[in-house]
């Protein structure tokens, strides 16, 4: 069964699978070369294997113009391969970060944290959620909230204030080491956040979604912990093309 997972959210990116093992992973943006682009465009001649089944990811938008191009994205992906089944996760964003680490983990047993600045959106928008693995029982979840944005958000605000681009976080977090008042601020924030989320559960640790590309916070709960840890590379939205993927495997096998 060949799957292919796509991502049309930041990261944009698409990801085949053959029989349950990646066999391809590419990202928009080594394409096009346009960072943290969001359009799979340039990625769609790249598919060159029939498909039988197509796993789409995706995060909320406050922007119609990027909500309708992703609509039109997606029907070009279904126009080339119009027998294959679809497997919209597009709802369940934090759930094809979990995945894409889950499954990659190597662990019997775990728990996924997810944290990022802009999940899925149902009610309201997901900033944190904590997946108790195999079962997939949340354990934790959290929304935004105008009077607690979230510490994805935060780092955001904090790009913005100091004229970055405001997916720049990692600028925030070396800046923090040099003691620059607002970015050691934020960082501090994450640090005691992460610890209590980590603190939830005893079990071993999977750390995945943007704001998990932070090696201080990492290196923190695995020194503090001593707990197995598995920290996802692509903790971007760029992997939930992955997770969506594994989502679908599961599903069909």
């Amino acid at each position: 069964m060949n799957i292919l997972g796509v991502n049309l959210s930041n990261n944009a990116s698409i990801c085949i699978m053959k029989n349950g093992v990646i066999d391809l992973y590419v990202e928009s943006e080594r394409i096009n070369r346009k960072k943290y682009s969001n359009s799979i465009k340039s990625l769609l001649h790249l598919i060159t294997c029939d498909i039988d089944v197509i796993a789409v990811a995706d995060a909320y938008w406050d922007k119609p113009s990027k909500e309708l191009q992703s609509v039109i994205e997606l029907r070009k992906v279904i126009k080339m391969f119009p027998n294959a089944r679809v497997c919209d996760y597009r709802h369940l964003h934090h759930k094809c970060h979990a995945a894409c680490a889950w499954y990659r983990s190597g662990f019997d047993s775990a728990v996924a944290i997810v944290v990022d600045a802009n999940g899925s959106k149902n009610d309201k928008i997901e900033t944190e959620t904590i997946f108790d693995l195999p079962s997939w029982d949340i354990v934790h979840k959290k929304y935004f909230d105008e009077d607690d944005v979230g510490i994805g958000k935060e780092f955001e605000l904090c790009c913005i204030r100091h004229g970055w681009h405001h997916m720049d976080a990692g600028k925030v977090m070396g800046k923090a080491s040099y003691g620059l008042s607002d970015c050691y601020r934020v960082q501090k924030r994450w640090e005691t956040r992460a610890l209590e989320l980590a603190n939830l559960s005893e079990k071993n640790l999977i750390l995945v979604g943007g704001c998990f590309l932070n090696c201080t916070v990492n290196y923190m709960l695995k020194k503090k912990l001593g707990r197995k840890i598995y920290a996802e590379p692509i903790s971007t939205d760029g992997g939930t093309s992955i997770g969506a993927a594994y989502l679908a495997q599961a599903e069909h096998s």
